[in-house]
């Protein structure tokens, strides 16, 4: 059988059953620390049982897929002789663990998506089948691959749904901060193993679009369907800075449907491909504002980010329309700069306030600092668009 060893974080923060954390029960939001871990009302599973959980998950339901998986990568072995299971972060909807898998002289990673909360067992079902849906839908793949589905029962009673998937190795979440050499507000990129680092302006630029590339190449133009209900604060998109540039990736995918209620039949081809454009223009706002939220550190106050953003977004989904199919034999990217060209910054402005008024929760905590941002970012965006 394979040998089990299980950590918080880091390799240098092992857990056993004799460790005071083992049996404390599991946040219901990310510490920024392990002294957050600490008690919380409602019966939710302790830490142990969280990760004899996932133990019993690798032994059983997700044995199979993982052979199958080292089988396509070549590795040259069945099953592996060891596991390393490390308890990655805590979220509202689930609390990700990073599998180390090793045998035959090679480590492979995974993850393991678990819910322990109300609000990821309404979701953990419906993510499972949208990532698998998204990745048989759209080539090239940016959100990872799924395995194994399951609930499994935990040494203290309760019922645990998760599933098995992707590691993106080497990618790491990245946090608006103020804790910059300068001062200035900046980005964080989280690295428990080598040490967190400041991002300069440019990485930051090529993030945001890769980002909003990735959700544009998402968007179908003839459902109008696209990712919603992402979140930087969740730490949703990861990157992965190297040598050859920027690279991210979607770790996380709640939310997949129409941005229009209803679909109206076109009153012929150049009414459909206004309709198109009119969609786009919707998806481009909401992401364009959306892309600017995060929480300073991932954990802190509403924070929103700077004209970089607003850049990197607009390049972004120009890029990814350039894929995609070319309507009335032009390419989707030079006609959306086209319409984008007749749009006035009230314009803008109008459409960004009316999105935000019915995208957002009325008791949302980030809605009133969109709403007195909305002004300047309108601006900046017809800034952008001018430059186009």
């Amino acid at each position: 059988m394979p040998r089990f060893s299980c950590f918080l974080e880091t390799s240098d923060q092992p857990v056993t059953p004799d460790h005071p954390v083992w049996s404390l029960p599991l946040p219901s939001s990310r510490p920024s620390t392990t002294r957050g871990l600490r008690a919380e009302p409602g019966k939710v599973p302790s830490v142990g049982d969280y990760l004899g959980a996932i133990q019993l998950f690798l032994e059983g339901p997700a044995q199979d897929a993982i052979a199958q998986c080292l089988t396509q990568r070549g590795a040259g072995l069945s099953y592996p002789e060891a596991f390393r299971i490390y308890l990655a972060k805590h979220g509202e909807f689930y609390h990700p663990a990073r599998v180390k898998a090793c045998g035959a002289g090679n480590c492979f990673q995974w993850v393991v998506n678990v819910a322990a909360s109300p609000a990821g067992n309404a979701l953990i079902r419906k993510e499972y089948a949208l990532l698998q849906q998204l990745a048989r839908q759209c080539q090239p793949v940016y959100v990872p691959e799924v395995h194994a589905f399951a609930e499994v029962q935990s040494a203290g009673g309760l019922c645990l749904p998760m599933f098995l998937g992707e590691w993106f190795s080497g990618y790491h979440e990245f946090h608006l901060t103020r804790s910059t050499p300068s001062g200035e507000l900046g980005l964080v990129l989280w690295d428990p193993e080598s040490g967190n680092r400041f991002l300069d302006r440019e990485p930051c630029a090529k993030l945001y679009c890769r980002a909003a590339r990735i959700l544009t190449h998402y968007f179908n133009p003839s459902s109008f369907e696209c990712i919603g209900a992402w979140h930087h604060a969740a730490g949703d998109f990861v990157v992965r800075l190297s040598a050859s540039g920027v690279d991210v990736r979607l770790v996380s995918v709640r939310e997949y449907r129409s941005l229009l209620r209803s679909r109206h039949e076109p009153e012929g081809a150049d009414g459909d491909i206004r309709t198109i454009l009119e969609a786009l223009l919707l998806f481009l706002l909401q992401v364009s504002i959306r892309m600017r939220l995060d929480r300073l550190d991932g954990v802190g106050q509403i924070a929103w980010s700077g004209p970089e953003a607003v850049k990197g977004t607009l390049a972004g989904v120009l890029e990814a329309l350039a894929d995609k199919p070319a309507p009335a034999g032009l390419p989707l990217d030079v006609l959306f700069s086209r319409y984008l060209a007749s749009c006035t910054e009230e314009d803008l402005l109008d459409l960004c306030r009316g999105l935000a008024a019915k995208t957002f929760n009325p008791d949302s905590p980030e809605l009133p600092l969109v709403i007195s941002r909305l002004p300047e970012h309108a601006a900046e965006l017809a800034e952008a668009i001018l430059r186009l």
